[in-house]
């Protein structure tokens, strides 16, 4: 059954003719109107994401803004254009990595049942840090992710890095906002302006990231100390004029305390 899935697979790929080039290995992900594909050219080696969207589906910003940007922790813009059919396709490198939704999953049960090889608490500490700057960096080249939440961020092998995927709800940050209800999956990380209805701005990005960072101490909440608790607690308040004026601020009181927390520790 398994072949004969992967065989019709590769016929749809191939009729929508916008190259014979590419073989498909595996479709890792689908929704209603686009398909994200791990691919790669036919007689070689080197695998990469193939994004398949219908045009009304797609945004135009999403290649205007991974075009823009070269950073290890998000994966590099390769090319894009039309299939026959008029479907939108985009190119980009593979970055291979866990989706921090099956991380978060992973370190629960370890805490839980101690005894294995995976780091626990400096290890999310350390990841923690590196979604801070991968983020940083974005808003610094001016633009927003859109939907910062566990499954759009990977955790490389070996934790030497995290990655962000799935740009389809980039903005620019200085450009008009669209003001639209916060997809489900990502409530859980959605400012109360959000929720509202507001468009999502640096300050809501801040405040996913302030959540996203008790996810990833949440096994270990009691062995963190009350200094990161503030910090966090501040970069989630209800009200955006008390969290940190920009995210910059916020990764430095982080950083700093991790410094701290180690050298207190040796």
């Amino acid at each position: 059954m398994t072949w004969i899935r992967d065989h019709w697979q590769q016929l749809w790929f191939n009729r929508l003719n916008f190259d014979q080039k590419y073989i498909v290995d595996q479709v890792l992900s689908e929704k209603p109107r686009s398909r994200v594909l791990l691919t790669r050219r036919r007689g070689g080696k080197r695998q990469t994401i193939m994004k398949l969207s219908d045009p009304a589906a797609a945004n135009p910003l999403e290649v205007q803004c991974l075009r823009s940007l070269q950073h290890p922790g998000i994966a590099g813009y390769l090319g894009h254009g039309l299939t026959r059919d008029r479907r939108r396709w985009m190119e980009l490198e593979y970055i291979d990595g866990e989706p921090l939704s099956a991380w978060l999953d992973e370190q629960s049960a370890e805490k839980k049942h101690p005894g294995g090889n995976r780091p626990v608490g400096n290890g999310a500490s350390g990841i923690f840090l590196q979604l801070l700057s991968v983020v940083e960096y974005l808003h610094c080249r001016g633009w927003l992710h859109g939907d910062l939440s566990p499954q759009n961020i990977l955790i490389l092998p070996g934790q030497r890095g995290v990655a962000l995927i799935d740009f389809e709800h980039t903005r620019a940050i200085d450009a008009a906002p669209k003001t639209t209800m916060p997809r489900r999956h990502s409530l859980p990380f959605a400012s109360p302006h959000e929720i509202a209805g507001g468009a999502t701005t640096e300050l809501c990005e801040q405040y996913a990231l302030g959540k996203l960072g008790m996810a990833l101490l949440g096994p270990w909440r009691s062995e963190s100390s009350a200094e990161m608790e503030a910090l966090l607690t501040r970069a989630t308040s209800e009200r955006p004029e008390d969290r940190y004026p920009d995210l910059h601020r916020f990764e430095m009181d982080v950083r700093a305390h991790c410094r701290h927390a180690v050298g207190s520790t040796q």
